[in-house]
């Protein structure tokens, strides 16, 4: 008898530690939602028509981190003070979370490449047809601006060839932005000199890629975690809510 009711005392920490697990991977799902809607604003608008997803992408993590935490916070209370009511509503939304989790997973694996072609198809053409210059004044202009001056870079996939045909080069009739320029004060650097040296001979997709990557480690290693701590939480809320029963009725 004695050694159950140290099982269970063991049980009832346990699901706290997992529950406070949940609650900070709750934040950090929070966090990256916030990158995405204000850190990486600069990346979004690039996206020309695909950025309405990525913000509707970047709400839908801050919703998801802030429910997590709530939910982190509802398990570790439930275990501490031993309330069937809260243990039972605790595996509840967590078993309706990981169902989602794993079918959101499963829509992610089936439909990766079309999303990345859609994202590299929605870039280049923010670029080509609405990209204004350096001076622009526009959301789309201002982020491509940015991305080339902080990453060294030029164009998307194909340097100064992808302003080619574009809006940019009908208006101004220069083959490249000052935004390309390795000396942004160099005169020899006017638009149209594509001397090697002159101009940032990588594209920026390299540098996007990068940082989406970057970004993906973290989110998809919160998922995971997320995910294995969601069903081992189900597990002993279980047994928690059982052996609740047994003790009180």
């Amino acid at each position: 008898m004695s050694r159950l009711h140290h099982l269970y005392g063991l049980l009832r920490y346990l699901m706290m530690l997992l529950s406070g697990i949940i609650f900070v991977s709750g934040i950090v799902l929070f966090g990256l939602g916030v990158w995405i809607r204000y850190g990486a604003a600069t990346f979004v608008q690039v996206m020309g028509s695909f950025s309405a997803q990525l913000v509707t992408i970047s709400y839908v993590c801050m919703c998801l981190g802030a429910i997590l935490s709530l939910l982190g916070f509802i398990g570790c209370y439930g275990a501490w003070s031993e309330n069937r009511c809260l243990i039972m509503l605790y595996f509840f939304i967590v078993s309706m979370m990981f169902a989602a989790e794993v079918t959101g997973v499963i829509f992610i694996l089936v439909y990766k490449d079309l999303v990345v072609v859609t994202i590299r198809g929605a870039s280049k053409d923010s670029l080509r047809m609405s990209y204004m210059g350096p001076t622009a004044a526009d959301p789309i202009s201002t982020a491509w601006n940015t991305i080339m001056v902080h990453y060294k870079c030029c164009g998307f996939d194909n340097s100064t060839a992808d302003f080619t045909n574009s809006v940019f080069s009908a208006n101004t009739g220069l083959l490249y932005p000052k935004t390309c320029c390795v000396d942004l004060t160099s005169t020899a650097c006017d638009g149209l000199d594509t001397t090697q040296g002159l101009i940032h001979p990588k594209s920026c997709i390299t540098k996007l890629i990068n940082v989406i990557q970057d970004q993906s480690v973290i989110f998809g290693s919160t998922a995971s975690g997320i995910c294995v701590m969601e069903l081992a939480s189900m597990m002993v809320s279980v047994v928690l809510f059982v052996r609740l029963g047994n003790t009180y009725y």
